[in-house]
């Protein structure tokens, strides 16, 4: 079976190809366009939406563009991209050699998305997981039963001439939320990168359900204010008199969440990543023989094995190792970090 390592980035050293690698490569594969999947890479092969916010977050490239379902052959293997379903042009990437069939799922989302490409199950015979939340505790409720929390918070806020504040990733989340809310007829104003990667949604045929505004400091009265999380701490949400932050996370979950988002009035679990219960039926369904989990607990593999699943571990997520002291990954802690991008 092919080797599988993880060199600060995912790497098939049986085909000397790169996926996701955490820092420049001559040519990488790319799942999608968040700050820790990407690099300064000199060539990608990218889905045509990955390679325009790709462009945006880091600038030329040579691009290689595969649509979903498009099978090209590079000689000792072939590339096939399908919808993760985690932001929009997010992918599962297929690759297949010497008679195996190998699928790297990158950040994967299996519930509807409404501004993502529904993500599929893709058959293989090594699955290479990501598995932020492959923790029984990250069971997260029906998402209608989060939405309705959402729009309550909002409502509630609004009543009490306060403004409310969504903490969501600049990237996926936010143009989640965005059309969460449009959907029920709130007025949105957007931070400035968020703004940024949603007209690139509306470029790339993204239709949101009404208009939105970028933010207006003066302009705040009766509306919903996305932005990242780091803008927390920042004046643009120290300086709003009257705010109600909720932050959207699957962290959500976690007993250590109002520890770790202490300053936050409401904490949903809202996520672009499977849970637990998603991640166990990805395994599964995926009929793999070998199943390697990554950017997880250990816990997971452990978990699979025990149902009979032949899983092993590969690799913590960078931030851990940045954490211990350990590594060069760009993140500062998995906790913390991570919830940027889940």
């Amino acid at each position: 079976m092919l080797r599988v390592e993880y060199r600060e980035g995912l790497y098939l050293p049986d085909l000397d190809l790169w996926l996701d690698a955490d820092g420049p490569r001559e040519r990488c594969v790319i799942s999608h366009a968040h700050s820790d999947h990407i690099a300064e890479h000199r060539a990608i092969v990218a889905t045509p939406e990955t390679a325009r916010i790709f462009r945006h977050r880091i600038g030329e490239a040579r691009v290689e563009l595969l649509s979903y379902g498009e099978r090209r052959d590079y000689g000792r293997y072939a590339l096939t991209m399908y919808p993760a379903g985690h932001c929009l042009g997010s992918a599962q990437i297929l690759v297949e050699a010497d008679g195996e069939r190998l699928v790297y799922t990158g950040d994967v989302k299996l519930r509807p998305n409404v501004t993502a490409e529904q993500a599929v199950v893709v058959p293989c015979d090594t699955l290479v997981m990501e598995s932020t939340f492959g923790d029984p505790q990250y069971r997260f409720p029906p998402d209608v039963a989060t939405f309705d929390r959402l729009y309550a918070a909002c409502d509630r806020a609004l009543s009490d001439d306060r403004v409310p504040v969504v903490l969501a990733y600049a990237l996926g989340k936010s143009q989640e939320a965005l059309e969460l809310l449009l959907r029920r007829g709130y007025r949105v104003t957007l931070h400035g990168s968020v703004w940024n990667v949603s007209e690139i949604y509306r470029e790339l045929g993204v239709e949101f359900s009404g208009a939105y505004e970028r933010y207006d400091r003066e302009q705040l009265k009766g509306r919903v204010l996305i932005t990242p999380p780091g803008c927390r701490k920042q004046p643009m949400i120290l300086n709003i008199e009257r705010h109600y932050l909720i932050m959207l996370t699957g962290w959500a979950m976690s007993k250590s969440a109002p520890y770790m988002y202490r300053d936050v009035d409401l904490i949903l679990p809202l996520s672009d990543h499977a849970d637990y219960d998603d991640l166990v039926r990805l395994a599964k369904e995926s009929g793999a023989s070998r199943i390697i989990t990554m950017h997880g607990a250990k816990k997971f593999a452990a978990l699979l094995r025990e149902m009979g699943l032949n899983a092993e571990h590969l690799a913590q997520h960078p931030g851990a190792a940045r954490a211990s002291g350990k590594g060069s990954a760009r993140k500062k802690d998995t906790a913390s970090t991570a919830s940027l991008f889940d």
